[in-house]
């Protein structure tokens, strides 16, 4: 009997696999047996590693509710109080994979086409922000400059926790950094 493939499954793995051994290093076979497949089995059934990134990337995608977590409600700390909240979440369970291949995509532009999936959120995102910014609520800034300034700390942490993991540090309060996000892009009367 043909064993079962569960795609989730896979692709946590293969996941895991490209984030403990980056992009390069998680050869095929590599690939093949974090998977408990075979490489044919595996390239047959997704395509090539770049493939199979995207597929993980969009699988990850799919399993967050993106769409409300840019919902636009005329409550700006709400508002990007989901959204930071929404980050970290993700972060928090599949940050490193998300790092690892942004930062390996600028040598290996095959991995271009699996950032489309980061392309559409941060899109998201930035309509949100540039609809408080029309609203009058924001100064005017370009969007992906008030992004970066919204979760690049956030970014950070989540980057010293991982390589500095035996350090004591400090938890982000969200509802803090977001409440001084706000203050600090706030249009002033």
């Amino acid at each position: 009997m043909p064993k079962i493939i569960e795609d989730q499954q896979i692709y946590r793995d293969i996941m895991l696999a490209v984030t403990k051994h980056g992009y390069a290093a998680a050869t095929t076979k590599r690939l093949a047996q974090a998977a408990g497949v075979g490489e044919v089995t595996l390239f047959r059934r997704y395509g090539n590693k770049a493939q199979l990134v995207k597929q993980a990337m969009l699988a990850l995608a799919e399993e967050a509710d993106f769409e409300a977590t840019v919902h636009y409600t005329g409550d700006v700390h709400a508002d990007l109080l989901r959204v930071v909240a929404g980050y970290q979440d993700s972060a928090e369970k599949n940050g490193l994979f998300f790092y690892t291949i942004l930062i390996e995509a600028a040598r290996h532009p095959e991995l271009m086409d699996a950032l489309a999936v980061l392309q559409t959120r941060l899109d998201g995102v930035g309509r949100l922000l540039a609809q408080y910014q029309a609203d009058g609520v924001l100064k005017p800034t370009h969007p992906i400059h008030m992004l970066t300034s919204l979760v690049g700390p956030l970014i950070a942490m989540n980057m010293m926790k991982s390589a500095l993991s035996h350090l004591p540090l400090p938890l982000l309060d969200l509802e803090n950094h977001v409440a001084n996000f706000i203050d600090g892009h706030r249009v002033k009367a």
